[in-house]
Formats: C-alpha cells, structure tokens, sequence
C-alpha cells in the first residue's frame, strides 16, 4: 500500500497545480478598475470644482477614460501648472490608496464628494476637503460654508464608503515627486463607480474564444481526477490478483 501511495503523489501534485488556475479564472475585483501604467492629466482652472482635470493617454477598458473629469487640490505645497502644460500621474483608488496616503481620511473626502451643499462653492468644498487631507500639515477653512461641511462629515461621513452610481476619488500622483515639493501637485479626480454587470447572455460562436481557458481548465482538472480514479482502482486490482496467485501457489 505504501507503494501505492508513493505513485500516487505525482498525480495529487497535479491536481494541486491546477486547481489555482481554475480559481483565478474567475476572480473579481471589487475596487476600481485603473491602469496601472502612466497616464497625462491637463488642468484647468475650475467653476464646479476646483480643477478641470483632462486624462489622455488612457487604454481601453478601464473604470476612466480619455475626457475631463471633476479635480481637486489635495497638496498646497505647490501650484500646479495649467493648461497647456501636461504632467504624468499615476492613478490610484482612494479605495486602495498608496503608501504615504493610506492613512488619510478618505471616508470624509468621499462623503464630502457625494454630499454637496447646493450653497457650497467650490471654494468652500475645496477647504473642506483640505481639512481631512494632511499632507502637508493642518489646513484651517476660511469661510463657514466650509466649516458646515466639514462639521457635517464629521458627523455623518465616518466609514463612508461609496456605492454604485456614487463617485470614488481617484489619486493622481505625479511620478516626478520628490521628498521636497515640486511642481506638481497631488490631485484627485471624482470618478463614478459603475453598477455591477448583468449577467451575459449565452455566448455566440464569436466569443468561444473568451470562454475557451476556463473551460479547459475545468475540463483538465476533471480528467486528471479520472485518472486518479483509474490509478487507485488499478493498484487496488493488481494487489487482489497478486494475493490470489500468492494463495494458489501455497494451497497443497
């Protein structure tokens, strides 16, 4: 039997193998769906928010696209060049901030993003948003239109998260900031989080090829367990003929 299951370890090795690949075909994500790669913004001066921010050079099939967007300033360390000057930033969800910002407050930037006060500026929600984000030290508001925002989140926006239909802030960080300040501010852009996905209709021939790997997969993991079957079933008849032709030699 000991022999049996030395044979054996090569095949559950393979199994084991597999059955990620199963998995990861279907994974989900939860967060935003950015690019991980570059991207160019342009900002301009703002009336409904404090930036007009314009993403160029952004591939297909990603949460943002090419076109302009809500920004605010989130760094007064520096002033950032408008238009027609570019910068190259990096994207990341306030979901899922990076390093030196993970310990920002997010959930009150992300409540002030989806509750605005139609009698707020956006001056006001500019200061509001400042108070949270410490980047660059405590930022105290000027106007009490500001102030009543920034009570309000205060009150309301602790662990606020954002659903579907409601707007995320999206960091834009420079690739070319330095410990000490540079020219390029750290922004955000306000970006909609999508509703979920419907489930799709039956796949048409075209799309055999997206169903293709998972598929093989499952198919693969199913013959290598038959064969773990068959491999077990075998030994086990091998033994018993085994044993039968031992007890036919030693009968009188």
């Amino acid at each position: 039997m000991e022999a049996a299951q030395k044979s054996l370890l090569p095949v559950f090795a393979t199994v084991m193998l597999l059955l990620p690949i199963v998995s990861v075909a279907y994974a989900t994500e939860n967060d935003l769906n950015l690019p991980t790669m570059p991207v160019r913004i342009e900002v301009f001066d703002g009336v409904e928010s404090y930036f007009l921010t314009k993403l160029m050079d952004v591939p297909e099939g990603y949460d943002v696209t090419n076109g302009t967007y809500l920004g605010w300033c989130i760094d007064t360390r520096a002033e950032m060049a408008r238009s027609p000057a570019t910068h190259s930033v990096i994207l990341y969800s306030s979901l899922n901030p990076p390093g030196e910002l993970a310990n920002e407050e997010w959930d009150m930037v992300n409540y002030i993003l989806n509750h605005k006060s139609e009698n707020a500026t956006a001056k006001d929600i500019q200061e509001a948003i400042w108070y949270f984000i410490n980047i660059d030290g405590n930022y105290t508001p000027t106007s009490q239109a500001a102030w009543q925002i920034v009570n309000d989140a205060l009150q309301n926006g602790r662990g606020f998260t954002p659903e579907s239909g409601q707007v995320a802030a999206v960091i834009c960080y420079p690739i070319n900031l330095l410990v000490q300040p540079s020219e390029v501010q750290i922004s955000i852009i306000e970006v909609e989080i999508k509703p979920a996905q419907e489930p799709q209709p039956e796949p048409s021939p075209d799309s055999g090829e997206q169903t293709k790997q998972p598929i093989e997969a499952w198919i693969l993991a199913l013959i290598i367990t038959v064969l773990v079957i068959i491999t077990l079933l075998s030994i086990i008849v091998i033994r018993k003929r085994k044993g039968s032709r031992q007890g036919k030699a030693s009968s009188p």
